[in-house]
């Protein structure tokens, strides 16, 4: 199997947690240094990373590529036994992909006060409280998203919350998760887990790849 990804894709390396922390041996093909746009488009007319590729076979769509692997391949399961628990885990990946990252998205552009709109600054920043709100209301108590184990839960979050505490500081929020008491405790845990604290290193390099 091949994945072919990016360090600063999100949604890539939720991929790449789950695949080290189920220990695959999966190739990792790097964008834009080992595949072009024009190959990631013929893979996925879409034009989006992650696609995974599994003999002539190819899967874009995180979610769906890690539902694969979760189904095909063995090693440490990543979805909880209890019915209520799965559709918790992927109730929080669902939240963290469209009214967190979705709305955080926008302020890429805005980064910069010499081109910033802060009509557009105000309208994300007050979507993305309101999802970190609901977030705070379904997220577990303990050191993982979900029960006692990680989960395909972590696998999302964990790239989305590095996004957040990097890029919020430059709109005034230095610690956008202090007021959401169950994220901050979870975001200063989740972080010393090996699989999480390599995804965040591996997006920290695509950004000083980025910014020289």
């Amino acid at each position: 199997m091949k994945l072919y990804t990016a360090k600063l894709s999100p949604f890539a390396a939720r991929c790449r947690m789950h695949i080290y922390a189920k220990g695959l041996d999966v190739e990792m093909v790097e964008y834009p240094h080992g595949v072009s746009k024009d190959e990631i488009v013929a893979m996925n007319p879409i034009g989006k990373i992650p696609v995974l590729a599994v003999g002539d076979v190819v899967l874009p769509e995180s979610d769906t590529i890690c539902e694969y692997l979760e189904d095909s391949t063995d090693g440490p399961a990543l979805r909880p036994e209890d019915d209520l628990d799965r559709a918790r885990m992927r109730l929080l990946s669902r939240i963290a992909d469209f009214y967190v990252f979705e709305p955080l998205s926008p302020l890429f552009a805005h980064l910069s006060r010499k081109h910033r709109k802060q009509e557009v600054v105000d309208d994300s920043m007050a979507k993305i409280a309101k999802g970190l709100g609901t977030l705070e209301k379904f997220i577990g108590d303990g050191e993982f998203a979900v029960g006692a184990a990680l989960s395909l839960a972590d696998c999302s979050l964990v790239p989305i919350l590095f996004f957040l505490n990097t890029y919020l500081p430059y709109f005034g929020k230095a610690d956008p998760l202090q007021p959401y008491p169950k994220l901050y405790s979870y975001w200063n845990s989740i972080q010393d887990n090996e699989h999480a604290a390599r995804v965040i290193d591996e997006i920290r390099e695509g950004i000083a790849e980025k910014t020289g």
